[in-house]
Formats: C-alpha cells, structure tokens, sequence
C-alpha cells in the first residue's frame, strides 16, 4: 500500500493577528445582534480578546518577558488583563513597548472595561448554573467606549506593533463600521434617548 504524501497545512499567529481576528469577530458578531441578542455574548467575549490583544501588542516590545512573569514553578505566564490596561496607562511601560503615548481612559471607558470583563465576559466564560437575565441597552454603549481604547492600543504607533499597512486599514475599517452599525441599532439609540431624559 502506498502513502499518500500531504503538505503541511499550518496556522501562522502572532499577537497582532490574534488581537485583529478577535476584533474581527467582534464585529461579525455584532451584525447579528439585532436578529439574535445571544450575539451579544460573542461580541463581549471578542472584543475583550481584542483589548487584552493589543493591550499585549502595545507593551511587548522586542521581548515577551516584557508582558510575562515567571510563576514559582519556573513557568511563563501572561500578565493579567488588569495588570496589561494598568501598564499601559504608564507612558514609561508604553516607551519601552515603542509607544510615545500613554493610553488615558475617560470615567466612562474606564466604567465600560470594568463592566465588560467583570460583569460580562468573565460571567459568560466561567459560567455558573442559573437564570440569567441581561438588560441590553447599556452593551452597544460599553462596546462603542471599548472600540474606542483598542483604536488607540492598535494604531498607535508602537514601533513594535507589528501590522503591515493593510492589517491597520482593516482594524480602521471595522471599528469605523462596527461603530456606524452601533449608532443605527435600535438599542443604542434608544439608550442614547434616554440618557438625555
């Protein structure tokens, strides 16, 4: 019997293009929320990917230890989400990423990131047995203050954050049409009404 020869197929990933998929999803999840409020959970889950991602991108540098620690048992883990948002609002953490900016975060996305990971994203991975009723008007609002900040992460010069032209046009794109879709939803115009009241 003879063999038949396969060619390697491979997945090629590096954090910039991890970060960009999760913000991708974000936003083919998004225009399914208007047909299915379930989207919602993958929007939330996706756009956290994309945040903690380029949160990573912005700081890394040359070398991973810079956003690593090694734990007791000698083993590289990632710094936290909340470790990665912190150094990222410290311009000495950001220089050392190739960024001359510091990320600064309004009240209102500071409330948005907080409410995203802990009340949302964490409850929906790590998911307990129960009825669960969400109240949707507030999700296109923490989403459009969360696009926000992964504009600033991503684009922001870092000399080594490494997206070619047309990875950055991409990220441009889809927050632009992942805002525009967001404006046009019922519930955040709805949302947007009543906070004028």
């Amino acid at each position: 019997m003879s063999k038949i020869k396969i060619r390697p197929k491979w997945l090629r990933l590096t954090e910039e293009i991890n970060a960009l998929d999760y913000l991708q999803q974000a936003h083919n999840f998004l225009l399914h929320t208007e047909k299915n409020p379930i989207f919602w959970k993958w929007v939330i889950i996706s756009l956290y990917g994309a945040l903690y991602g380029f949160a990573i991108c912005a700081l890394k540098g040359t070398n991973y230890h810079m956003v690593t620690f090694e734990t007791k048992k000698g083993l590289r883990k990632l710094i936290t989400f909340d470790e990665a948002l912190r150094r990222c609002q410290n311009i000495n953490q950001m220089r050392l990423g190739g960024t001359r900016r510091a990320l600064s975060l309004s009240d209102g996305q500071r409330e948005s990131i907080r409410i995203l990971e802990k009340y949302y994203r964490n409850r929906f991975i790590h998911y307990k047995p129960l009825f669960w009723y969400i109240e949707l008007h507030d999700v296109p609002l923490i989403t459009m203050d969360v696009l926000g900040v992964v504009r600033f992460l991503a684009l922001s010069g870092g000399l080594y954050v490494n997206l070619n032209k047309n990875q950055r046009k991409k990220i441009k794109s889809l927050i632009f049409q992942s805002r525009h879709f967001l404006k046009k939803s019922k519930l955040y115009q709805e949302a947007t009404l009543a906070s004028k009241v």
